[in-house]
């Protein structure tokens, strides 16, 4: 388990997107360590995703479609969605203090080579937080299986 250094709560869409490096971040599988596939396209697993995510405690803060030619291949699409807690506000967190901040109730929505999509997440490995943002974590990828069923 990672311990942060730094954890704030921010609803500042300017602090996530630096934070994100409008998808730069997104994009780094070793970063991602989680992966879900989705049979739908990118647009439908968004939408689904998005309509599932209120029953699972949590609202979408801001949903993201970087420049695909800045950070994927062409023909690829791309679309960051960051989720608000259950508690208000979307957690920051910082591994040290050289370290990025990294958004970990965050996932990356891409296409994938079948025509499909791929759901990548953060992971939620990290110790010492608010009980609600660890349960909220913990529901990410629960809540996304559940967006994908059907």
């Amino acid at each position: 388990m990672k311990h942060p250094f730094r954890f704030w709560m921010t609803s500042s869409v300017a602090v996530v997107m630096a934070a994100l490096g409008v998808g730069r971040s997104a994009l780094a599988h070793d970063r991602h360590p989680l992966s879900q596939s989705s049979r739908f396209r990118v647009t439908e697993t968004v939408e689904r995703i998005e309509a599932c995510a209120q029953r699972h405690g949590l609202t979408v803060f801001t949903r993201l479609c970087p420049n695909v030619q800045t950070y994927g291949e062409p023909g690829d699409e791309l679309t960051l969605i960051v989720f608000e807690s259950s508690d208000g506000g979307t957690p920051v967190l910082m591994e040290g203090p050289a370290s990025q901040p990294e958004i970990p109730l965050a996932v990356c929505v891409r296409s994938d080579p079948t025509g499909g999509a791929e759901v990548l997440f953060a992971g939620s490995d990290w110790d010492d937080l608010p009980a609600t943002v660890a349960r909220d974590l913990t529901e990410l990828p629960i809540m996304v299986a559940d967006a994908l069923r059907g």
